[in-house]
């Protein structure tokens, strides 16, 4: 089971934020012994690498290549600063087919994992093609809402893991969008999803670690 935080760029995440906040994401996995991955603002991916031990992925990253690039942010700078992988196709930073056809081999020749979000069932299906490690889908209109895909969209959620291992996907499923606590998570995998992708019900708890140990056990 794997939980995936999205701390995109909040402003509690704004700096040594997103280090306390991986901090906390280190120490949930390690009481639950739930896989966290962390994916912090891009100029944090670096420092928060070299300072916790859970995976670390950036939020996106671009397809333009070689040295000439200035301003773009590049898989292998990720990976140079130790970046163990990437989320892509986020609805809030979305990519054609094409840029993700491109970037998946650069990402695998540099041994970085990949988590592609998918807004309804039948993209989930296309993107398993890519052979990412992890899918998520995630409804944009409850990205923030706090109404949870498990219980608005159940059938979202079970349609998707159904097509997609008829697919013959083997990676993870992952719900995202609206999960707010640990009964939405539970009814995550009671659809069968294999963990959750959040960002704001985590962000914006009082209390990090415990919100992250709740959501965490709720996956076992």
């Amino acid at each position: 089971m794997t939980l995936v935080l999205n701390m995109k760029n909040y402003s509690e995440v704004v700096g040594e934020g997103s280090l306390k906040m991986a901090r906390a994401a280190e120490s949930a996995a390690a009481k639950t012994g739930v896989e966290v991955i962390v994916a912090p603002p891009g100029p944090m991916v670096g420092l928060v690498a070299r300072s916790v031990g859970i995976p670390v992925y950036s939020q996106t990253v671009a397809v333009e290549a070689g040295e000439k690039s200035t301003g773009a942010f590049l898989p292998e700078a990720v990976a140079g600063a130790g970046g163990k992988g990437t989320i892509l196709n986020h609805s809030e930073s979305p990519k054609p087919m094409t840029e993700l056809r491109a970037l998946m081999p650069r990402l695998r020749s540099l041994s970085m994992g990949t988590c592609l979000c998918s807004r309804t069932a039948r993209e989930a299906v296309e993107l398993a093609s890519l052979g990412p490690d992890y899918l998520a889908v995630e409804p944009p209109e409850l990205i923030g809402s706090g109404n949870a895909v498990s219980k608005e969209r159940p059938e979202l959620v079970s349609q998707t893991v159904t097509m997609v291992r008829r697919a013959g996907f083997d990676g993870g499923v992952l719900c995202g969008a609206g999960i707010v606590d640990g009964e939405d998570v539970k009814a995550a995998v009671g659809l069968g999803a294999d963990g959750v992708l959040v960002a704001s019900s985590v962000v914006r708890a009082s209390d990090w670690e415990a919100k992250l140990v709740e959501l965490a056990r709720s996956l076992t």
